[in-house]
Order: structure tokens, then sequence, then C-alpha cells
């Protein structure tokens, strides 16, 4: 009996540390960034902020070394989660100076808005979803994306959704923040020119 108490002990703790494990890593770039005087970008350039989690900083990188936006969990009701996946979807392709998939995630979120009959987004959502989804070039889909962030910012605020949910990123060179999943700043104002140029507000 008492060997069988000392083998389900271990289990039992490394279960619930497996448990905690996502939530505690969500919430790691609450606080505690570098910055630098100014709060701006740092110019130390890639090589140190792969030691430091890449949070600040300036310089291209290789479209290979680009950490992916991991797919958020569900943690909001539909069709919001849908908006929040095609969100998601668009940061990543503009980060990587892309166009490719913009229109078509940004018409369906569109789509998600207008047919919802709880009109859980505002029109106004709707709206510059449209706009992304019609712009022509880089310079017009980030603006687009730029109003569209302050919106879903201002929702998940609004719906006080915690911030493990999600992290707030905010480029002092593009005066605009935006959401993401990952823990890596990765720009989708300026992106991979300067990629890593940024720091995570929540």
């Amino acid at each position: 009996m008492k060997l069988l108490k000392k083998r389900l002990i271990p289990v039992i703790i490394v279960t619930f540390g497996l448990a905690a494990t996502p939530a505690i890593f969500a919430q790691g770039c609450g606080g505690g960034q570098a910055s630098d005087s100014t709060g701006g970008c740092n110019m130390a350039g890639m090589a140190g902020h792969a030691a430091s989690g890449g949070h600040e900083g300036h310089g291209g990188a290789p479209a290979a070394d680009v950490p992916q936006n991991v797919a958020p969990r569900a943690v909001f009701m539909q069709p919001v989660q849908s908006v929040y996946d095609g969100y998601i979807q668009v940061h990543a392709a503009l980060a990587q100076d892309s166009l490719e998939g913009v229109s078509s995630t940004a018409i369906a979120m569109t789509k998600d808005i207008v047919g919802d009959s709880m009109k859980m987004l505002p029109p106004k959502v709707a709206q510059q979803s449209e706009a992304l989804a019609n712009a022509k070039d880089l310079q017009a889909a980030r603006a687009a994306f730029k109003s569209l962030s302050e919106s879903l910012i201002q929702y998940l605020k609004n719906q006080k959704v915690p911030p493990g949910a999600y992290h707030e990123a905010y480029c002092p060179m593009a005066k605009a923040s935006w959401l993401q999943t990952s823990t890596t700043i990765t720009n989708p104002y300026l992106g991979k020119e300067m990629l890593r140029c940024g720091r995570f507000k929540s």
C-alpha cells in the first residue's frame, strides 16, 4: 500500500502541472519586457532578440525563421471565434508581406459578422473587414487591418476576456496595435523588413 501511494503522488503532481502550463505560458508576456528609454524599438538586431524572446527590435528574417502564429484556442462564442481565427490568419500573412488568402478570409469574416443574428460584433467591424477584403495592395490592407485591430481590441476589453487568450502588441513606428497568439513579436505593419519591432501591452 505504501508503494502504491508513492507512485500515485508523482502522477497527480505531473497531471496538474500539465493542465496549468498553457495558462501560465499564455500570460507570460503581460509585463516585464525590456524597452528603450524612448519607448521605441531597440536597435540591437535579430541576434539579441533570439536570446531574449524577440519582443522588441529591428531587422529582417528569412521566412523559414519566422515563427508561425499558433491557432487560437476557442474562447469566444461563434461567430466571434471564427472572426478572431480569420484575423489571426490575416495577421500572419501581412507579417510576411503577403496578401495571399487575405481577401477570401476577410470576406468570410464579413459574412460571419453580418449573418450573426445576435449581433455580437458592432457593424463597423463588418465594414472594416470588408475594406480589408477589398484592399488591392499591402498598404491598403495594413490600413484596414489597423482599424479592424482597434475594434477587436476594444471588443475584447469590453468583454473582459482574460489576457491569456490573446496578446496585444504595439508598434511605435507604425503607431498601431494588433492582436496575436504567439509570444514572439510578429509585426504585421512593417513585415519582414522590421518583423520584431514592437512590444507587448498585455
